[in-house]
């Protein structure tokens, strides 16, 4: 085995590998120590001439950045026999390496992959020895781990060994420490009263303009009620027989529902109109649409207690047709007293 000492960009380059790779993880704790004693079975080359399945004695000093990384160095002692002559050979190791660990903080098991770079020496020959490895790590409780695995040795001056390790890792604090406690709520923001509102419309005192509001009108935005206008009609048709100025009985009814109209709306005026077909004279006929616009007016005022004042009564005799004369049919439509009453009405919104 030739006689190396580690060259220097090698070292250097496992030193900025590190740091790239620490650096390029978002901590998710502070960084916890760790030390780690443990047993290496080592196959060796045929090369060396010694011989199998000797058990080495191994330690290392270790930090986790986060929950993968870490950062390793490691130290390993045997006594390995040569082949042949029983003859003992001292063999010493020391590496500085990286181990991703693969899971999440809590997971009992939880595979990792590592990779090293360090020296070997037996006998007092140097070599300079790369590792390469995967394992498993096996959580005994929160700061003791178990850990076994199997790594390469490949030797810059010679072909590589195997060896399978087991080891226990303690660590100097808690690998998962509980989480920070969750932030305090924000208090409660402090409810503010609203303004008054005395007559209870929605609108608040400081903006009404109309204060005392009944409850039931809707307003206007600035708490006043909101007026509307509507009209109330009425139409009032009473056919008469021929040459009659008797109200029939069935017209009656109407009749009533005008004073009904009338009373409901003591403001409106009315004005009854007169008319009759043309059979007869002009002048007869004038006498006979004042007579059956005179037995309406008489009925609203002597039966249903209009009053007089409220009502006027004129005839237009045959002059104002709305039928053909020529047919019995259009001149019993002629024979008429009519009335056609509104009024304009101003009343608040209701809600």
């Amino acid at each position: 085995m030739n006689d190396r000492i580690i060259p220097r960009n090698l070292f250097c380059a496992v030193l900025a590998v590190a740091g790239i790779a620490i650096a390029g993880s978002a901590p998710a704790q502070e960084p916890v120590y760790y030390i780690s004693p443990g047993l290496n079975l080592l196959e060796f080359d045929q090369e060396n001439m010694l011989e199998n399945n000797e058990v080495g004695f191994t330690f290392s000093l270790g930090v986790d950045f986060d929950r993968h990384w870490s950062a390793e160095l490691g130290f390993m002692e045997a006594d390995p026999t040569y082949a042949g002559d029983q003859k003992k050979a001292d063999l010493d190791t020391w590496e500085v390496g990286l181990r991703y660990t693969l899971g999440q903080p809590g997971d009992r098991l939880r595979p990792y992959v590592s990779g090293a770079v360090g020296n070997i020496n037996i006998d007092g020959e140097n070599d300079t020895l790369l590792n390469y490895g995967a394992g498993l790590e096996f959580e005994l409780r929160d700061q003791v781990v178990l850990r076994a695995g199997m790594s390469r040795y490949n030797y810059l001056g010679r072909d590589s060994d195997i060896g399978f390790n087991a080891g226990l890792v303690y660590y100097f604090s808690e690998r998962n420490p509980p989480p920070p406690p969750a932030p305090s709520p924000p208090p409660e923001p402090v409810a503010v009263a609203p303004p008054p509102d005395s007559d209870g419309d929605g609108v608040p005192d400081p903006d009404d303009d109309c204060p005392n509001t009944p409850s039931n009108y809707a307003v206007h935005e600035n708490g006043c009620p909101i007026l509307i206008e509507e009209i109330a009609r009425f139409e009032l048709q009473v056919n008469f027989d021929f040459d009659e100025s008797v109200i029939r009985d069935e017209d009656v009814p109407e009749i009533e529902d005008l004073a009904e109209f009338l009373r409901e709306y003591d403001g409106v005026m009315l004005q009854l109109e007169g008319h009759t077909d043309n059979v007869g004279t002009q002048l007869y006929n004038l006498d006979l649409s004042q007579r059956r616009a005179d037995a309406v007016r008489d009925m609203l005022i002597e039966d249903f207690g209009i009053s007089p004042g409220r009502v006027t009564a004129q005839g237009f005799g045959e002059q104002i047709p709305v039928a053909d004369n020529e047919t019995e049919a259009g001149r019993e439509a002629n024979r008429r007293v009519v009335a056609v009453v509104s009024e304009t009405l101003q009343r608040y919104q209701e809600r």
